[in-house]
């Protein structure tokens, strides 16, 4: 017969905080993927692209900007293609509905694609409270994003390029 020795180590036991550290790992990776799906949900639902002929692209350039009739736009490009102010966001009178998005539609004639892009306001109100547009080439100055709601729909900038781009921002 074999004797168990008095002073012999008891069995190993599981560590209790080595199963919370993997729970909580568990945790932070379902957490992340979470965040991305919710990025990638918003981004689909929020941005789109479609190659298309420039006619058809023109169609709905024309479609969109239907609502805002003969009414210019807030910005024009000038001769050295930067955006010029020419009227001011305080001009406008207070609308009866707030805008609750900008609205984004980029056509290069070059590649046949057309992009939309919609951004809520909450979105923007999240970050500065004025939307600076700027780089060398396109400085919008400083947008008030209270002001652009206050306002309702407005255009923004409708333009054409050279080469058969266009460009459409609009508040909605």
């Amino acid at each position: 017969m074999t004797e168990t020795p008095v002073n012999a180590p008891a069995p190993v036991k599981r560590r209790t905080w080595l199963w919370i550290l993997l729970a909580m790992l568990g945790l932070c990776v379902i957490g992340v993927i979470a965040i991305a799906g919710a990025g990638l949900y918003f981004v689909s639902s929020h941005v789109s692209s479609k190659t298309m002929t420039t006619a058809d692209a023109f169609k709905e350039f024309d479609a969109a900007r239907a609502p805002f009739k003969d009414t210019k736009p807030v910005f024009e490009i000038d001769a050295r293609e930067r955006p010029r102010q020419m009227r001011k966001l305080s001009d406008f009178p207070t609308a009866s509905k707030r805008a609750e998005q900008v609205r984004v539609m980029v056509f290069d004639d070059d590649r046949g694609k057309l992009v939309k892009l919609s951004l809520p306001f909450w979105l923007l109100r999240m970050g500065k409270q004025k939307i600076d547009l700027a780089d060398e080439a396109f400085d919008f100055q400083q947008l008030d994003v209270k002001e652009l709601e206050r306002v309702g729909s407005i255009l923004l900038l409708d333009e054409r390029g050279r080469g058969g781009q266009r460009v459409l921002i609009w508040t909605q």
